[in-house]
């Protein structure tokens, strides 16, 4: 059976990442891995330390609000193309399983399995594991 020691955790603030949040979350605990969870903002050509600020209060606020067990998790804002970003974190970071939500925030972006889970599932060697937010069933 393989460790899982650490887990890399990407997440937009979509329905779909929250959930992937809590896999990562509750694997963390279970297997006492550390847990990184990044976000990766929209570059712009001139960020100011108070976007970045409030950038970074808002992944904390997220990150906090989710974390009933107050376990130490490590928090990244990177800039760039999600998929990139991710995949320079997993090179960076080494974690032995990576949790993404199969489908994000960008609209464009909900085909198949999404973009960014795509290119980061087919470019790494990397377990991954995709979770799906669940579909509500219709009375």
């Amino acid at each position: 059976m393989s460790l899982i020691k650490h887990i890399l955790c990407a997440v937009d603030y979509s329905n779909t990442s929250s959930y992937a949040f809590e896999y990562a979350y509750d694997t963390a605990i279970v297997r006492n891995a550390n847990l990184t969870v990044i976000h990766v903002a929209n570059t712009h050509e001139e960020m100011s330390a108070v976007s970045f600020k409030q950038i970074e209060e808002e992944l904390g606020n997220w990150v906090e609000e989710r974390n009933p067990n107050k376990i130490v998790i490590k928090q990244d804002i990177l800039f760039g193309i999600p998929y990139v970003e991710i995949l320079q974190s997993i090179e960076d970071l080494k974690p032995d399983l990576v949790v993404l939500g199969n489908k994000g925030h960008n609209i464009h972006e909900h085909f198949f399995i999404g973009h960014v889970a795509e290119k980061v599932l087919n470019k790494t060697d990397l377990p991954v594991l995709l979770i799906k937010a669940p579909v509500e069933k219709k009375a």
